[in-house]
């Protein structure tokens, strides 16, 4: 038989690997990740478990008391030596597998572990792969992160290797969002992370003293050092639901049958608007990056384009014979994109769709979502349709450079055509409010400056029910819209909701916004060096100083939509989603 591609699990099923974690500090900080792991599996409480690579024992050992249902893959026999005890006992099973074929069905195991053997792994995306199919509810891995002093790791092999001899061998550092991506696309998204030690371990088995190394991590955990920059980092990925909370399904004036296309389809509002027009049976077109993530729309009978929204060749053969283009695509504000992305996905694919339309005899509306921030902070709110548009980042400023684009060509060359402008958009699927609700279930919420914080909300279902209606009716034809609750809040407000939900009480307190947005500017500055997504940068900032409140009176006046979900029941509702995902904790 062919030896298996990928065996780094033997290794680390060795007697000489073993060594590296003998003594009082290897012993030590083998707790360390124990304990992680078995806190992150406490919410799976019966579960079954696969560990991939796990005959170094680390885990099935403390699994296995533990009374999980255990079973441990390895590349060769040699690797059932370490826990071979456990299997004699009948407490755990093993399985002699090709790591990239595992001999499981789909969603043989509720979770599925793999530690010291990413990093090592070669065909690393084709593991994460196998590690997904086989997962029905979560994964858990480890890796060394890049953003950590690891980065400076393979500089330093050379010494590490004469540190460690033998025992060591080549690794890879992982960036926190090559991880993250690779599991979305197939249906993952990261759930509760923690980095192990600050300091690397090398540095700590050199030190060979427990009681200092773990005086030194306790340190760096207290003040924040091991949660920003700690590795080997151990993560939880979860599978996605399909999205089922009580969509509605609102009245589509849009005959049955009728061919429709639908850009940004794999996003949040996407996914959800997308399904809402297969229920009304459409025919839905989308298109979608070879990497996008279409697990919430796969039971779907949609149509899929393959390439980018802005490419001239997809954008042709998607929006041929389309009836009606959504246009949700958007480029989400990140700073680690360069604005050339933001203009291609906002402008370019504007022009390229509006081009396509016209050649379609019998389109009848274009249905382009922009956004509230093309108004940047609104000084005298609340401001409607009319108020000027003073975009404040490149995100807002290619948004509303599409918007302007679309109004003079749908003019000069009668294209029917509608503007959307979302307020903040939400709901159970959403992770962008995710870190602002993990805010409100602290004892203490800080702000900056001293504004109003006044905000605006849109509930996805709404806005998708919004998208529809103005897709078909009469007086939305050559409109804009502004999308949002009749009545702004405040930060503190959603906070208090949030909050109560979850049983928690806080205490506001005020920061001064200058230094924070000049430490962001340095921030940003400094990762875009690095390549790395900043964790501070002035356009999240923006999100706590900025008001924008709005009137939505001509949503209703003119197209006579009444909102489903108040500011208040929708964010209950997406906070009580996030505490079944395992992502927020009640008190109570």
């Amino acid at each position: 038989m062919d030896a298996f591609p990928e065996t780094a699990d033997i290794e680390t099923a060795s007697d000489a690997y073993a060594a590296r974690f003998a003594g009082a500090v290897g012993a030590w900080m083998l707790k360390v990740q124990e304990g992680i792991v078995l806190a992150l599996l406490r919410d799976h409480p019966g579960a079954t478990v696969l560990d991939v690579g796990g005959g170094h024992g680390q885990l099935a050992i403390p699994l296995c008391r533990e009374h999980y249902d255990l079973t441990v893959v390895g590349s060769a026999e040699q690797c059932r030596r370490r826990i071979a005890a456990l299997i004699a006992a009948g407490q755990c099973r093993f399985v002699v597998a090709d790591v990239l074929k595992l001999p499981f069905a789909d969603r043989s195991f509720d979770t599925v572990l793999c530690f010291r053997f990413l990093t090592h792994c070669a065909r690393w995306p084709e593991l994460i792969s196998e590690l997904c199919r086989v997962a029905a509810r979560a994964v858990i891995v480890d890796y060394p992160a890049s953003q950590s002093l690891n980065y400076v790791a393979p500089r330093l092999f050379a010494v590490k290797k004469r540190l460690e001899s033998r025992t060591t061998r080549e690794f890879r550092l992982f960036r926190h969002q090559e991880i993250t991506q690779e599991f979305a696309r197939r249906g993952f998204l990261p759930g509760r992370r923690q980095g192990q030690f600050f300091l690397p371990m090398v540095l700590h088995r050199r030190l060979k003293c427990r009681a200092f190394s773990a005086a030194l991590e306790s340190v760096s955990g207290r003040v924040g050092l091991t949660s920003r920059w700690g590795s080997p980092v151990i993560l939880e990925l979860r599978r996605s639901a399909p999205i089922d909370f009580g969509l509605s399904q609102p009245p589509c004036a849009i005959p049955a049958g009728t061919r429709v296309l639908v850009t940004g389809a794999t996003g949040f509002t996407g996914a959800v608007l997308a399904a809402k027009l297969v229920h009304a049976s459409l025919e839905v077109h989308a298109i979608a990056r070879v990497s996008s993530n279409r697990e919430a729309l796969r039971d779907l009978p949609i149509h899929w384009h393959q390439g980018d929204v802005f490419d001239e060749t997809v954008v042709a053969e998607a929006a041929q014979g389309a009836d009606y283009i959504f246009h949700v695509a958007a480029a989400y504000r990140e700073a680690r994109y360069a604005d050339e992305i933001y203009w291609k996905v906002h402008v370019q694919s504007t022009q390229l769709l509006a081009r396509a339309a016209l050649r379609n005899p019998a389109f009848k509306r274009f249905v382009h979502v922009s956004t509230v921030g093309v108004h940047g902070h609104i000084a005298n709110p609340p401001a409607d349709e009319l108020y000027p548009l003073k975009p404040d980042d490149i995100y807002q400023r290619t948004k509303a450079e599409a918007e302007l684009w679309l109004r003079d060509f749908a003019g000069q060359n009668s294209l029917p055509f509608t503007v959307i402008r979302p307020a903040a958009i939400y709901g159970p699927g959403d992770r962008r409010l995710l870190k602002f609700f993990r805010m409100a279930a602290r004892p203490v919420l800080f702000m900056l400056g001293c504004g109003k914080y006044l905000y605006h909300l849109v509930h996805v279902d709404d806005l998708a029910n919004i998208m529809i209606l103005a897709a078909a009716h009469p007086q939305a034809r050559n409109e804009i819209f502004i999308c949002g609750n009749p009545e702004a809040v405040t930060l503190p407000q959603m906070a208090q909701i949030v909050a109560a939900e979850l049983g928690n009480r806080f205490r506001l307190v005020r920061l001064p916004a200058l230094p924070f947005f000049l430490a962001a500017d340095a921030c940003e500055w400094f990762c875009r060096k690095l390549g790395v997504e900043p964790p501070i940068h002035r356009r999240r900032l923006a999100f706590f100083t900025k008001d924008r409140s709005f009137n939505t009176r001509k949503l209703r006046e003119k197209l006579g939509y009444q909102m489903r979900y108040s500011s208040e029941e929708g964010l209950i509702q997406t906070a009580r989603w996030y505490c079944e995902q395992g992502w927020l904790n009640r008190r109570r």
